[in-house]
Parts: structure tokens; C-alpha cells; sequence
């Protein structure tokens, strides 16, 4: 058998006490006091004496039935005897029975059948010697039986005492039947498939069961268990009752076990002896399948790998002997884990390198790109990286040889297919809004109408068909807007200013224009010439995708300012700047509206009703330059805007007539007009100075417009007949433009 620290049944320890709390006393079996039970007749009927021997001087049976054989002894028929205190129960039908339960019964009934025998053999022969050599025997075979129930009676009723441990399974109050029962079930499966596990300080050694080829003696075992307070001394016996009441009693069951241990102590020396190369560097794999990346194939539901890193070990020394005796005791406890806590690093593995291992199994996102010779897309692909910063904290706080699992993640390229063809911005235009609410409304929901909008090549945009009716249920508000030259609140004013945004971004853009109008007066939110009006049903802006490339509709209001951008895919070596200029300025004319002296409005006789507004037509070019150089390529013309001139109105109010004036009447009417007519014509003369300013308009500071033409209008009569001007110089330059009249209703601010 092994030898260990647990080769001889010792007492309990204190971490033995925790490990296994002690039974309480009240489930102790009971000590008999009986020390013999009495032998009454139902045990020993009396028996009547029988004839003596034949003739011959044999008995019956003959002088050898009272020696029989074993096997003749066990064929006679008879009643067991009843059970008493301290006779062990019958064991179950089908359970196994210990054999030496019933060694003291068996040979106590052969005794009894025996005494029997010889009773009757003395009856039969009725001899004096003969009866008294009986009596000799059966003396002896009362002190035989004395001696049997003396030492057949047990003070723990056939049990073991309680808190008494095989290893680490309490058999306390357990006959020896169920202790046995329990052990093997306990350790049977146990010793043949665990692995004993042998923790030097992260570095691991594992035992082979088969190698190990544990056998344990179960009923030897339990016998140990069964003699604990039956051996030894009467106050031996009695301490270990007392003790067996307050605490543990562990037996160690290595001296039953068969253990290989030859093997064993190999395995340790031979790891001892090459502790140097038994250090362990890091390692890492990744588990699981890697998922397809590209974006045409990439399914976001597909399950990520897991990283999983095992940190290094070190190499170690230890004491091979106290190790070996540590395995002896972890099986001698049916245990097997032993942890070695004093053992000596002899080398120390290399630190955790995280970027070495992302570079390694990292796959970093491919975005899209454009083939320029066939105008495709080139699919990109998507990422698969770790985060670093979370990995490293994990490593750092690992023990050596243990598992650290970090969880792959996907990354998606800044550009995807879908928006290759929209990376470059060919367009980029702000323009400042008022802070009115309805008004602010109104820009918002333009905005959100045409923002992601995509255009192919050759696809033509309209403003009005991707906005639809600006109605009340769509949450458009009343605000100011022109109809005509004139201020009216209308539901949806103020989108003009989104397409005139859009529209100057398209210059830029260099797409090319389908239908544009501009505002019958100059707006203030951009330059003239680079407003487009739009009205539903009627006036509508529209240009078209004239690149090889899909384009995309950014707009949105921001803070105050309302933005809007144009991406694609730049082919170009220029860049463009929009310039305007005016041509012709229109200075307006008096008209005269006449009222009564007692008017409703309370005019006076020279009130101005209407301020007068100077027309303009104002041409728009367009400027290339080179991205590289920034030198001018060239000045294109682009479109021409006229602006609608607004006479001066003046209110004309007839004197309040007088008693007298029947008879004058007629006579002061002619001079009335002499009278008006002069101060009228110094009146429309000096407004029309500030009126004829253009330094409002950023564009007339432009150097490059060529000098101002205002001083070469031709005749004077042009101010008395602008409407003649203006056709002759906008229909055959701008095709595309549709002068606005007075009365088009159109949506600004």
C-alpha cells in the first residue's frame, strides 16, 4: 500500500472540522447497556432424552454428528433467531451483505446445534460417564458461548461512529453495508477519469487517471472506519466517542490505495530537471469562422470570432519530494487539485505584444473607389479589427498561463458602394436667412425635400416636382412672399431662397441649367443675377446631372444660414467663381394718382405712395481657373437677369372747395395743373439719384466688369419707355431665362 501523511488513521484537524462540519449528537446511534441477553427456553427448548445406542454401541446419528461438516451443518433446517439490540438489521432483498455481519451469529448457532447433539447423545445412552463427560463439554461450550456474547455485543448498534470521513465522504452513522455502498460510489468513477492537476504557480502539469491506475481497497477502507472507537483501550475507545461528538474524524484513504506512483514521481522529476525550458511564451488563435468581408457579400448578422490570448508562463524550480507527498495526500482526500505555492521562477516569458497580434489578424476597411475608364464602382470591403485599448487592459490584468478572449468587431468603410460616386464636393453654397419663425419653417422642409436626393447622369431635377404643393398639411406657413412687385403673406414663402441657394451651387457645380427664372426685384439674401424663383403651377427651377458621374443633394438649415452642397465625382483641373454685372440701370418715372380733397386714406396733395424702384438687367458670367496655377482660364457668359422697375406713384388731391367758387371754378383748373406740374419734375429728379446706386450690390465692385453702361443709355427717352429696352437686350443672350411681369406670383423673402 502508499505510503503518505494519511497512512494511519489520524485525529481530526482544525481545517478538517470546517471542511466537514460534525453531526449533531441527537443523530448518534444509542449505546446499549445490555451486556448479555438471557438465555430462556424459548432459546433452548428442553428436550426429551431418547433411547440409548443399539447394540453395537453407536448412536442413531452416529459419534461423528457432533463434529459435522460445514456444508451438512448448513443443510439442516431451522429458525433463525431473533434479533436483539446491537444485532445488525438484515440487509435489503438484492443488497449485497458484508460477510463478517454475521461471522459471530453463524458460528454461535453451530455452537447451540452442537450443544444439542451432545445433549441429546447423553439422553439416548444414559450413562453416568457418559453424562458426565456431557456435562464437562457442555460446561465448556457455555463458557464458549459466554465468551461469543460477550464479544458479539456492540455498544453503537452494528454503526460507524458519526463524523467519521473516508477522505472527504462522511460514512458517520452508516453501517458498513451503506458505507461501502457510498465509497465506491464516490470514488469508483472518480480515480479512473480525473486528471490530477498539479498548479506551480501557472505552470500546469496534468496526471494521466490511466497512468495513475488508482485502486482503492473499499471495504478495507470502511473496516477503518468501522474499528474507529471499537480498538484500543477503554479510555481510548471513550475519547473517541467524545470526539466523534464536536468534530471531524478524517481517515485518509491512501493507505487502501494502489497508486502508481513510480509514475508519478517521473513526471516531477523530469519537469524539475527541465524547469529552464519549460517557460511559455504568449500565444494567440483566433476561434470560429472568419466571415466574408466584402461589402457586396457581407452579412452584418454573421457572428464575429473571438481572440482568445494565452499569456506566458514562466519557468520554475520546486521541491520535487514535498510535491509528491502533496499528490499522495490530494488522493488520499479523493482530491485533485494541488496548488504549489513555493516554487522559484527560474525565467520570466516575454510581455503580451498587442500590435504584433492586430497586425496580424486585423483586416483594416477598403472603401469603394471609381474606375475612370468605365465609369463603375469598385466594391470596397469591410474591417475586422479588436479594440486595443480595451484588449490591452484585459492582458494586463491576466495571471500567468491564463486565457484572455477579446471579441472581433466589424468596421465599415467611410465609403461604401453606394456613395463612391459622391465624395468630392463640386458645389458648396451658404446664404443668410431673417429669424422668422413660419419663414425658418418653410426653409426647413425645402431643405429636408431635396437632402439625399441622388441624380444619375442625365437626370434632370425639378424643384417644384420634388417638393410637390406647398400646403398647409405638409406644414408649410404664411409668410411674406411677392406677387407681382408686391409683398403678399403666402403659405410656403421664403423656399425661393432654397432654390436660389441650390441654383448658384449648381454654377459651381458646372451642371448645366434647364429653366431658371429670377425674382421680378432684386432679393437680399444673394447676389443679383443668382436668384431663381420658383411659384407652384407655373415658374419652376430645373438643371440637370451633365457629369458621368451620380450626384448627390446635401441642404439643411443651420443656425442662421441656409446650406446647401453638391457632391460627386470631380473630373475636373478648374474650379469656378460666379460674377455679375450691371449692364443697364432703369431709373423709374412719376405716375400721379388723383383723390378728393376728403379721401378715406387721408392722402395729401403731393404724398408719395409708392417709392420708385430702379430696374437693372444684369448679366452673369461664369469663371474658370485652374486647381493648380489659380490662373483665370476663362469668363464665360452665363445668363441674363432683369429687374423690374417700379414708378414713383405720388397722390394728387383737388383743393377744398369754397363758398365762392361757382363762378371760378372752371377758372382755376387750368392753373392748377401748370401749378403741380413743376414741382413734380425737380421731385422725381433727386430720388432717382440714391434709387440708381448699385454700390448695395457686392457684384458692382467686381474690377472685371467692364465700365457701366449707365452714362451710355441711349436717348433720354429710355427712362419713358423701359419696357422697349429690355426685350432687345435679354431674348436673343439668354434663351433660357423667362423675364418675370408683374403679374407671376412668386415664393421669397
Amino acid at each position: 500500500m502508499s505510503q503518505g501523511k494519511f497512512s494511519n488513521p489520524r485525529s481530526n484537524r482544525p481545517s478538517d472540522t470546517d471542511r466537514f462540519p460534525p453531526q449533531e449528537p441527537d443523530d448518534f446511534p444509542p449505546r446499549d447497556s445490555d451486556q448479555f441477553p438471557s438465555q430462556d427456553s424459548d432459546r433452548f427448548p428442553p428436550q426429551e432424552p431418547e433411547g440409548l445406542a443399539d447394540a453395537s454401541g453407536n448412536s442413531p446419528d452416529g459419534l461423528s454428528d457432533l463434529f459435522p461438516e460445514a456444508e451438512s451443518t448448513q443443510t439442516e433446517p431451522r429458525e433463525e433467531p431473533a434479533l436483539r439490540n446491537g444485532d445488525p438489521s438484515p440487509a435489503p432483498e438484492g443488497e449485497p451483505v458484508f460477510e463478517d455481519e454475521y461471522e459471530d451469529r453463524d458460528f454461535l448457532d453451530t455452537v447451540m446445534d452442537t450443544a444439542h447433539r451432545v445433549l441429546s447423545f447423553c439422553k439416548q445412552n444414559q450413562k453416568i460417564v457418559m453424562t458426565a463427560a456431557c456435562a464437562v463439554v457442555l460446561v465448556l461450550i457455555l463458557v464458549v458461548m459466554a465468551a461469543i456474547f460477550a464479544g458479539s455485543s456492540d455498544e453503537y448498534d452494528g454503526r460507524i461512529l458519526n463524523n467519521v470521513l473516508l477522505g472527504d465522504i462522511n460514512v458517520g452513522g452508516m453501517t458498513k453495508n451503506e458505507a461501502i455502498a457510498a465509497l465506491r460510489e464516490a470514488t469508483t468513477d472518480v480515480y479512473a477519469s480525473e486528471y490530477m492537476v498539479i498548479d506551480l504557480s501557472g505552470t500546469t502539469l496534468r496526471l494521466s487517471p490511466s497512468d495513475v491506475s488508482a485502486t482503492l481497497d473499499v471495504k478495507a477502507a470502511v473496516n477503518a472506519a468501522y474499528d474507529y472507537g471499537r480498538t484500543g483501550t477503554q479510555a481510548e475507545r471513550e475519547k473517541a466517542y467524545q470526539d466523534s461528538l464536536t468534530g471531524n474524524h478524517i481517515i485518509g484513504l491512501l493507505p487502501y490505495l494502489e497508486l502508481n506512483e513510480s509514475y508519478i514521481m517521473d513526471v516531477l522529476e523530469t519537469y524539475a530537471e527541465e524547469a529552464s525550458s519549460t517557460l511559455t511564451q504568449a500565444s494567440y488563435e483566433l476561434d470560429g469562422v472568419q466571415p466574408e468581408l466584402a461589402t457586396d457579400k457581407f452579412d452584418p448578422d454573421a457572428p464575429c470570432q473571438t481572440l482568445i490570448i494565452t499569456t506566458g508562463v514562466p519557468g520554475v524550480s520546486f521541491d520535487v519530494d514535498g510535491v509528491f507527498n502533496m499528490v499522495l495526500d490530494a488522493y488520499s482526500l479523493c482530491q485533485f487539485l494541488v496548488t504549489v505555492d513555493d516554487v522559484t521562477p527560474v525565467a520570466d516569458p516575454d510581455p503580451v505584444d498587442l500590435q504584433a497580434i492586430y497586425d496580424a489578424v486585423c483586416i483594416e476597411p477598403v472603401n469603394a473607389t471609381v474606375n475612370m475608364s468605365t465609369y463603375e464602382a469598385v466594391p470596397g470591403s469591410y474591417g475586422y479589427v479588436f479594440d486595443m485599448e480595451a484588449a490591452q487592459a484585459k492582458v494586463d490584468q491576466a495571471q500567468y498561463g491564463e486565457q484572455v478572449f477579446i471579441d472581433m468587431e466589424y468596421v465599415e468603410p467611410e465609403i461604401l458602394e453606394s456613395e463612391v460616386f459622391c465624395q468630392d464636393v463640386l458645389g458648396e453654397v451658404q446664404t443668410a436667412h431673417t429669424n422668422s419663425e413660419n419663414r425658418t419653417t418653410n426653409l426647413r422642409l425645402a431643405c429636408e425635400a431635396i437632402n439625399g436626393l441622388v441624380l444619375n447622369p442625365g437626370d434632370t431635377f425639378s424643384f417644384n416636382e420634388t417638393l410637390g404643393e406647398r400646403t398647409t398639411q405638409k406644414g408649410y406657413r404664411p409668410a411674406p412672399a411677392y406677387s407681382g412687385t408686391q409683398l403678399v403673406d403666402s403659405v410656403g414663402g421664403g423656399i425661393c431662397q432654397v432654390s436660389s441657394t441650390l441654383y448658384h451651387c449648381t454654377l459651381l457645380a458646372d451642371l448645366a441649367t434647364v429653366s431658371r427664372t429670377n425674382h421680378s426685384l432684386p432679393v437680399s439674401y444673394t447676389e443679383y443675377g443668382l436668384d431663381a424663383t420658383v411659384s407652384w403651377g407655373s415658374t419652376d427651377f430645373q438643371f440637370r446631372n451633365s457629369t458621368n458621374f451620380p450626384i448627390r443633394i446635401e441642404a439643411e438649415v443651420v443656425d442662421e444660414y441656409v446650406k446647401v452642397r453638391i457632391l460627386g465625382t470631380d473630373q475636373r483641373s478648374y474650379y469656378v467663381k460666379m460674377e455679375s454685372s450691371i449692364t443697364t440701370a432703369y431709373t423709374p418715372d412719376t405716375e400721379y394718382e388723383d383723390f378728393p380733397y376728403d379721401n378715406a386714406e387721408g392722402y395729401k396733395d403731393g404724398d408719395v405712395i409708392r417709392t420708385g424702384v430702379t430696374g437693372y438687367l444684369v448679366k452673369t458670367y461664369k469663371l474658370k481657373y485652374d486647381k493648380e496655377s489659380n490662373k483665370l482660364i476663362s469668363r464665360d457668359y452665363e445668363t441674363s437677369s432683369r429687374y423690374a422697375t417700379v414708378n414713383k406713384l405720388v397722390a394728387r388731391v383737388e383743393q377744398e372747395p369754397t363758398e365762392t367758387t361757382e363762378p371760378t371754378v372752371p377758372e382755376t383748373t387750368p392753373p392748377t395743373v401748370p401749378e403741380t406740374t413743376p414741382p413734380t419734375v425737380p421731385e422725381t429728379t433727386p430720388p432717382t439719384v440714391p434709387e440708381t446706386t448699385p454700390p448695395t450690390v457686392p457684384e458692382t465692385t467686381v474690377p472685371t466688369v467692364p465700365e457701366t453702361t449707365v452714362p451710355t443709355v441711349p436717348e433720354t427717352t429710355v427712362p419713358t419707355v423701359p419696357e422697349t429696352t429690355v426685350p432687345e437686350t435679354a431674348a436673343p443672350t439668354m434663351p433660357q431665362t423667362t423675364p418675370t411681369s408683374p403679374a407671376q406670383e412668386e415664393s421669397t423673402s
